[in-house]
């Protein structure tokens, strides 16, 4: 297991946030980032950091299989009103069981980055654009969603319509987003 490489805090990194809410995810992906440091590597977010933020990014392991993002999301909105924006990292799959069990699926949300790591993942996906895309999309909040595509497919245009597709490759190693840091809860 690597050390893990943060981000210090600086003008650049500190108005956005990955913060990990949960360390358990219900898959085994070879080379998910979570194996390639020690949590207690990651630094636990401040009051401080979270004082000077505007965007949050909740990551996992998988949020919504383990947490309710919706609730985090408003948590932290309410208790920080200088944080306007909250991302969610999210598998499809867990995304569509999340939706298709919730009531008021996805509020407190400003946006989704979805990862599409097999074909299980791709059909979640393509379902929830045809059974529920009028609840997502209804949803005001949901102003910025991007789709990492591990499989290098082909979607049909009622995804790309709603989505940025940014074609992704496994990392080896874990390199977080150069304008942010990365906390957990």
């Amino acid at each position: 297991m690597n050390k893990c490489i943060l981000n210090e805090q600086t003008e650049k990194t500190k108005k956005v946030i990955h913060l990990m809410v949960t360390p358990f995810c219900n898959r085994d992906c070879k080379y998910c980032c979570n194996k390639q440091y020690s949590l207690d590597d990651i630094p636990r977010v401040t009051d401080e950091e979270l004082m000077e933020a505007e965007v949050l990014c909740l990551t996992g392991g998988e949020p919504f299989a383990f947490t309710n993002p919706c609730a985090i999301a408003k948590y932290y909105k309410k208790k920080y009103p200088n944080i306007k924006r909250i991302f969610v990292y999210t598998n499809a799959y867990e995304l569509y069981e999340f939706i298709r069990t919730s009531v008021f699926p996805l509020s407190g949300i400003d946006g989704l980055s979805v990862s599409v790591k097999n074909k299980r993942d791709k059909t979640a996906l393509e379902i929830i654009m045809k059974d529920f895309l009028e609840d997502i999309y209804n949803n005001d909040e949901l102003k910025s969603n991007f789709l990492y595509d591990f499989l290098d497919e082909e979607y049909n245009e009622s995804i790309t319509s709603k989505f940025k597709i940014i074609n992704r490759k496994w990392q080896k190693i874990f390199i977080p987003a150069n304008d942010s840091i990365f906390r957990r809860i």
